[in-house]
Formats: C-alpha cells, sequence, structure tokens
C-alpha cells in the first residue's frame, strides 16, 4: 500500500530536520574534541581576580555608633585566627582588649547559636595610627556565622558591633598543616634595580636573596611576606615588610626571611593600578586578599598563617615555635 503524499511530506521533513541535527552535534563534538586546552597564561588571568581590590567586609553600625571591618575572611572549618578593626564616627577603638562571641546561623532560620566566647587583643601598627583585634576561633561547620564585639567606652558601659560572614569547608590561601608552595619567586638577581622587586621606599635587598623554593628547602624556617607597601591603604593593612625587616635583624642566620610584591611589575605602576599584573606567586598561592604573612617550618610545611597585618610579636612567636 502506498503511503498517502503528505505522509510522505511530513517523513521527509522529519528525516531533513534529524539530518541538521546530526551536523549540529558533529560540529559541536568536533569542536570540543580539536579546541586546545587553555594555557597556563590564560589560566593565570582567569586567576586574577584582582583580589587586591576586593572591597572590605564591614558590619553594620550599631545604635551606639560603632563597626566592625573584618581583617581576615579567609577562614575554613577549624581552628582560625580572627582580627577585625572596630571604628566609630569619632575614632578607631584602640581599648586594650575586646570580648568576641561567635554565632553559627542555621539555615532553617532558627535563634543563631552561641558557640565560643574569646577576648581579642589590640594590635597596634608600627608607624601609622591603625590596629586591630586579633583572637582565635574555632567553626565546627561550615555556613553563615557572625560575631558580636564588645569593648568598654570611656566613662560609660560596653560599646558592641556585629559583623556576619561566610565560612567554607576550607580556606583558599595555604592552609596550617599543609606544604608551602615552591614558587621561584623574583630574587636580586633576576632585576636590574631593586625598584623592579617592590612597590614603597624599603627595598632591604636581604629580603630577595632567595627563592621561596630555595628557602624552604634550606633546611631552616623561613618567614614569607607578601604585600605591597605602596598601596597598603586600607583599614586592615599594615606596614608588614618593616616588620619583616625588623624579624630579620632580630633572627639573623637562624631563619630566611622573604618579601614577595603582590605586583609582578611595581616600578610600572607608577602609582597607577590598572596597569598593575598580579606576581605569579600570588596566584600560585591562591591568595584571597593583598596582605599574607606565612612562616614555614624545617620540613616545609606551613606552621604560621596570617592573613592582613601581622605584628611583629605574632610572628616572634610563630617563629620561635618552629626552631
Amino acid at each position: 500500500m502506498t503511503a498517502p503524499r503528505w505522509r510522505l511530506a511530513a517523513l521527509a521533513i522529519v528525516a531533513a530536520l534529524l539530518a541538521v541535527a546530526a551536523l549540529a552535534c558533529s560540529a559541536d563534538s568536533e569542536s570540543t574534541q580539536t579546541d586546545p586546552p587553555p594555557t597556563a597564561e590564560a589560566t593565570a588571568v582567569v586567576k586574577q581576580r584582582r583580589v587586591d581590590q576586593t572591597p572590605l567586609i564591614k558590619g553594620p553600625v550599631s545604635e551606639d555608633g560603632l563597626q566592625a571591618i573584618f581583617a581576615t575572611p579567609d577562614l575554613g572549618v577549624g581552628r582560625n585566627r580572627f582580627a577585625f578593626v572596630l571604628t566609630s564616627a569619632e575614632r578607631l577603638s584602640s581599648a586594650p582588649v575586646a570580648t568576641v562571641s561567635s554565632y553559627y546561623i542555621p539555615v532553617d532560620g532558627a535563634a543563631p547559636e552561641l558557640k565560643q566566647t574569646a577576648l581579642a587583643l589590640f594590635h597596634p601598627f608600627p608607624y601609622v595610627s591603625r590596629g586591630l583585634y586579633a583572637t582565635r576561633l574555632e567553626f565546627d561547620r561550615p555556613g553563615r556565622w557572625s560575631i558580636e564585639a564588645s569593648v568598654p567606652d570611656e566613662g560609660e558601659g560596653p560599646r558592641s558591633a556585629t559583623l556576619e560572614f561566610n565560612v567554607p569547608e576550607s580556606a583558599s590561601a595555604p592552609a596550617l598543616g599543609s606544604p608551602a608552595v615552591r614558587s621561584d619567586s623574583k630574587t636580586n638577581a633576576d632585576v636590574e634595580r631593586p625598584a623592579q622587586l617592590a612597590t614603597g621606599s624599603l627595598h632591604d635587598p636581604d629580603l630577595y636573596r632567595l627563592t621561596i623554593a630555595e628557602a624552604v628547602d634550606s633546611g631552616i624556617p623561613t618567614v614569607v611576606v607578601m604585600a605591597s607597601p605602596a598601596f597598603c591603604t586600607n583599614a586592615v593593612c599594615g606596614p608588614q615588610v618593616e616588620v619583616l625587616s625588623q624579624l630579620k635583624d632580630e633572627f639573623r642566620g637562624q631563619a630566611n626571611f622573604i618579601h614577595v610584591d603582590f605586583y609582578d611589575n611595581p616600578e610600572e605602576i607608577q602609582g597607577d593600578l590598572s596597569r598593575a599584573r598580579l606576581s605569579p606567586t600570588v596566584v600560585e598561592w591562591n591568595l584571597p586578599s593583598g596582605e599574607w604573612s606565612f612562616v614555614i617550618d624545617r620540613q616545609g610545611i606551613v606552621a604560621g598563617r596570617f592573613e592582613s597585618f601581622a605584628t611583629l610579636a605574632e610572628l616572634r612567636t610563630a617563629l620561635k615555635d618552629v626552631f
């Protein structure tokens, strides 16, 4: 029996559409198979999220005029160094101690769960009129968390500020106990002028004698600072390279001390960050913010980890712990 003409026409149309679809799928498949993988340079560009310009996390201004600014947002489940700035319209808070209570915020909308109460010590920055509070807090699960920080006020009761933040399962930068990244960072031998190694006016040649890889493999502890002195301007950033030089003078010959500028082309920037390129070492270490210090033990393991400004006392203690 011969099929009606309308059915033959319909079948022809369907066959044509299937052929077009097959050709498209074939083209997509060929494209997937022949496209080259992304180059290392392209991957580095993707990773350059301009973390140096990431906005600071700030809490609301409380009824008594206090506001918390987060200094260490790269957290993970476990024990973390937790630092923040407290400020108001009148002044920066510099009370010696703040009381910090941490809360887990349930996803079901239930009331926040009090987890820990700790004391945070105030650490003034040398050379500048800033400072931050630092303590250790334990986060037992990922999710949304908050803290309430209270400081005494002159002649009045305590003033408080709150801050909410996320805690992922793990942090971005190398964690405590992880192997240090053996980066081939720049040294004096790689440049013609010290200004090609670091922004700012301090160019201590002792901080650029070794690559991180060479220092880690040397058999003695290493302190690494990754920061850009000339562009340290926000509320949680301090003169970290100057502190590193002080630490080097105090422990000369007992450890390695390395500075890596956040930018790979400091001499080309000349105050214009739009021309800046992140250091390949910063990208390798997966740093999510603009100022970091690490203490590495004799076995090449990260033993101290400090986001934002770390005081001389904090770094000294962490270094002594690995001797």
